[in-house]
């Protein structure tokens, strides 16, 4: 658990219309597979960022550097011109065993509560509803994570009733997805959380290496993508952490 890898964890959330991603966020992407990996429509490409990362399998085109400006141009305005709004939870797991509430619960599953509660507080803001898409782990994993998000909807949080969650939050059930699924939400969600990641633990004073990427990332985070109060406050809103 001293191990930073290990230490630290991070759940993130993207709240977007249906129509936004729909409309603007799928086919902003679909050009990008298109144009700068010639992929297969009938054999999706899947953006995942430590496929990219690593060059891994289609990815490798990345090393041509002409295709990379390209990727990182397009993927940089998608990201800018997309509305949609991000929640990320953080905890140190060390930090949090010393907590009398912690109880030994599940990382990931203390992780999701928070969003739930954040997301929560984001819809009520603006008098909406919405539901939960979370990428699935398959097998016993998913059910688990099911049985998490019951309890919440049961129970509520420490701050949120769950009439509260109940009222915002109308499907008992997760929309769970998988990677084959091709959804461009998810795939938005999945280069986003790293980068939002390192701006919550270099805002915690820790350090980290902020990369090229990641720094582009921050900013757009930090500008306008981080759910936010009407005072413009972001710490409590677009990201938190724990303890």
């Amino acid at each position: 658990m001293d191990e930073d890898n290990h230490r630290y964890l991070s759940l993130t959330g993207v709240a977007m219309k249906i129509a936004d991603a729909r409309d603007d966020l799928t086919p902003k992407l679909d050009w990008i597979k298109a144009h700068v990996f010639d992929h297969d429509p009938d054999s999706p490409l899947i953006f995942h960022r430590s496929d990219i990362v690593k060059r891994k399998r289609a990815f490798g085109i990345l090393n041509n550097e002409q295709k990379r400006q390209l990727f990182d141009r397009s993927i940089h305005r998608t990201m800018l011109t997309t509305q949609y709004t991000v929640i990320t939870a953080l905890i140190d797991k060390r930090g949090m065993i010393h907590q009398p509430h912690w109880k030994n619960q599940h990382p990931y599953h203390y992780l999701m509560e928070i969003l739930i509660e954040k997301y929560t507080q984001f819809l009520e803001r603006r008098n909406d509803i919405g539901d939960i898409m979370p990428e699935g782990r398959k097998g016993k994993k998913d059910t688990s994570l099911q049985k998490a998000f019951d309890k919440v909807m049961e129970k509520g949080t420490y701050y949120v009733s769950p009439n509260r969650i109940q009222t915002r939050i109308k499907s008992p059930t997760l929309k769970i997805r998988y990677k084959t699924d091709n959804i461009a939400g998810l795939q938005l969600c999945d280069l986003i959380a790293h980068p939002s990641h390192i701006t919550i633990r270099e805002r915690m004073q820790h350090p980290v290496v902020v990369g090229k990427f990641c720094a582009l990332v921050r900013e757009i985070l930090l500008s306008e993508k981080y759910d936010r109060s009407a005072t413009g406050q972001i710490q409590g809103y677009g990201y938190k952490w724990f303890p």
